[in-house]
């Protein structure tokens, strides 16, 4: 089982990781505190959920730290400021991005736990909450 903590800071409202298992899940925890975050966005701008799902949108995306890339049914998540010589990938399939997405969104962004533990087993997440 791999897993990465997420806590949210009273001050500014948003979340920082800790505790990354991996360096997979560290390049996701980057992607879901910075990159997409809990702000705000306009509805005239696609989210990433919809660029995972919809083709026309590209097959490249990057972003404050990681670079996303498409690849059949599956997206290719990288940090964009790795140290190492070649990349870690973490993939991840197009359906279970947006449902991490979604769940980002409804469990974390909207009721805004204390703390945050994202687990991946099995192939699948989970995201536990705690106030």
């Amino acid at each position: 089982m791999e897993l990465v903590n997420f806590f949210l800071d009273l001050e500014y409202g948003d979340y920082a990781s800790k505790n990354a298992s991996n360096i997979e899940m560290t390049i996701l925890s980057h992607l879901l505190a910075s990159d997409i975050g809990c702000s705000l966005r306009s509805n005239k701008w696609p989210t990433f959920k919809d660029w995972a799902l919809d083709d026309s949108l590209g097959d490249c995306l990057s972003s404050n730290l990681t670079r996303l890339e498409k690849e059949g049914n599956d997206i290719f998540l990288t940090d964009i400021y790795s140290d190492e010589e070649i990349p870690t990938e973490f993939k991840i399939s197009r359906q279970q991005f947006a449902k991490l997405f979604d769940d980002w969104q409804e469990k974390v962004c909207k009721l805004k736990p204390k703390e945050v533990l994202i687990k991946y087993e099995n192939d699948e997440f989970t995201i536990e909450i705690k106030d």
